[in-house]
């Protein structure tokens, strides 16, 4: 199932959320649920591509709980460490994580979950104005060209050029060096 089809599906206030997440490349949505009683959960299950992908989806949910604090919601992640049985296999280099939110269960619900959706969309992008900030680290720095990840090592390095392979999605490739 791909992110659109996710999206289309899903419950309509959830909807904004989903297609900001849609837009990462680093995140793909596996399946939602806004909650729909008092007693329920809004959670969100993805895969995120590799390290890279954790770093980012960290960082994310670092504002949106920020943003909750004072609140009487909360939210939790939960890694996959182990394919479930009869499920599909995640394709090599993505994580699987499920995101949940907690609101206390009171009439007034659908007011915490509003207030959540907003959260969550203003931590969307006040993340990805973050992840779009260019660092001046003291080194270089070699992305995957394959999943902009920057878990690199060098496999191996020969006359014609340096091996690499990115250590997220197991991909290899060459770089030649220019001529000093």
């Amino acid at each position: 199932m791909s992110n659109s089809d996710i999206v289309s599906k899903a419950d309509r206030a959830l909807k904004p959320v989903l297609k900001e997440l849609g837009r990462f490349p680093w995140i793909r949505l596996e399946g939602c649920c806004a909650g729909h009683k008092q007693e329920d959960t809004l959670w969100i299950e993805v895969n995120v591509l590799g390290a890279s992908g954790l770093q980012r989806l960290m960082e994310l949910l670092r504002a949106f709980d920020a943003k909750l604090a004072g609140t009487e919601c909360r939210v939790d992640c939960l890694l996959s460490y182990a394919a479930q049985a009869g499920a599909a296999a995640v394709p090599h280099g993505w994580i699987p994580a499920a995101i949940e939110v907690f609101w206390p269960p009171r009439n007034d619900w659908r007011r915490s979950q509003s207030m959540i959706i907003e959260t969550l969309l203003s931590s969307i992008e006040e993340s990805n104005s973050r992840l779009a900030l260019t660092e001046n680290p003291p080194c270089a720095i070699n992305y995957c060209p394959f999943c902009s990840s920057s878990f690199i090592r060098v496999d191996t390095v020969e006359k014609s050029g340096t091996r690499y392979r990115c250590g997220d999605c197991d991909m290899t490739w060459t770089m030649i060096e220019p001529a000093l």
